[in-house]
């Protein structure tokens, strides 16, 4: 995660395991609608995250 200070003041929950200053390394590829997985949970496309200073919890539908 960068720019920590700009990231604060948005109203949205934020989760990172540091921070890291360097930029990355942009190579224009990527890929969208696909599943993730973030510490060991599947994060499919359409499915709906909320985060407070709790934890996090994954959702198929909007709550």
């Amino acid at each position: 995660m960068r720019d920590l200070a700009e990231l604060a003041a948005c109203d949205v929950g934020i989760r990172a395991l540091a921070l890291m200053p360097l930029p990355t390394d942009k190579r224009n590829q990527g890929q969208a609608e696909v599943p993730v997985v973030v510490q060991g949970v599947i994060v499919r496309p359409g499915e709906w995250l909320y985060a407070d200073e709790d934890g996090i919890v994954v959702l198929p539908q909007p709550a």
